[in-house]
């Protein structure tokens, strides 16, 4: 069974980055850093944010401090992009303040995830829905996990009624220290730096029915991203000085947003555009239906009418 990190401090650096600054990169971390047990595998984070998106607007303002909440599951997952019901996710609370970011999650099944965020306490869901390693599944019930939950607790209070906003999915490559001989890595320990690149990035919008995925990044670019607890090593500094690779700010929620906006907003002209021709005078649009309506249409598709709709089942809220 690996134990998993809860809490996590640290700076994270991302920059965007070509297949050939990338293989510079790799090139001046070779003795430093190898890549990790999972190898390169896939990543998929489903966002919640408010019906009209508020979480993910002020977030793209930059402000000084800014949270956001998703769950998160690695490996393989079905043509929709979610995990089986009884799969191992995260339910992450992310907060970035001056650049430090702070992360804190607690581990369970993604019908358990789902119950929770539905409006279930915590602890309930996770009872109702248990996962399937018994030490994993204490391990989600510990003190500290609770915590977390509270915390996660008092964000929905605060920005309430959330709903499942966007899916975001990549191929992940994830480089750590190389160990000395013998040395064994801790699992729930943060490394003193950890540089993964993203790529083949997309993204489903889960407020329209039937959304199809989305592609966020281009061909051949990949998302390079430098997780450190402190300043950079030397030999890094020198890796990404080579490679001529700059920082910039990349949200991969935040760029698949900002392009859906652009995408209705050349929508909306187009239509306005031919709203005003002479032979639109008998056409008429369908009002679209509210976001709340449309994220629960495309959400109820995925688990079982008992999953989604715990109030009515006092086992699953008691």
């Amino acid at each position: 069974m690996t134990i998993y990190a809860e809490v996590f401090e640290r700076k994270e650096v991302k920059y965007l980055v070509s297949s050939e600054q990338r293989a510079c990169i790799e090139r001046g971390s070779t003795g430093r850093m190898e890549v990790d047990a999972f190898g390169k595998s896939r990543v998929t984070s489903l966002y919640y944010d408010t019906p009209d998106h508020l979480l993910i607007e002020r977030s793209l303002d930059k402000p000084c401090y800014k949270e956001k909440l998703r769950v998160r599951w690695y490996g393989p997952a079905g043509e929709d992009g979610f995990p089986r019901p009884d799969a191992c996710v995260f339910v992450e609370l992310k907060k970035k303040f001056k650049g430090i970011v702070y992360k804190r999650r607690v581990s369970c099944t993604f019908a358990a995830a789902h119950v929770y965020l539905a409006g279930c306490s915590y602890e309930a869901a996770v009872r109702a829905y248990p996962l399937a390693d018994e030490a994993a599944q204490q391990e989600s019930l510990s003190p500290l996990s609770c915590q977390i939950a509270r915390e996660i607790d008092a964000f929905m209070k605060r920005h309430g009624p959330l709903v499942p906003s966007m899916l975001v999915t990549c191929l992940r490559t994830a480089f750590t220290p190389v160990l000395a001989y013998g040395e064994a890595r801790d699992a729930g320990h943060q490394d003193d730096v950890r540089i993964t690149f993203d790529e083949d990035i997309a993204a489903r919008d889960l407020m329209q029915v039937d959304a199809a995925w989305q592609e966020v990044s281009k061909s051949g670019q990949s998302v390079m991203e430098v997780k450190v607890a402190g300043p950079y090593g030397r030999w890094l500094l020198d890796a990404v000085a080579q490679a001529g690779a700059r920082p910039t700010s990349f949200s991969k929620y935040g760029r698949a947003y900002r392009d859906l906006m652009e995408a209705r907003r050349r929508e909306s002209a187009a239509r306005l555009g031919a709203a005003t021709s002479p032979k639109a005078a008998a056409v008429s649009f369908a009002p679209a239906s509210s976001p709340s309506r449309k994220a629960r249409s495309a959400w109820s598709r995925l688990l079982p009418a008992s999953v989604l709709s715990p109030r009515k089942k006092e086992k699953h809220c008691a």
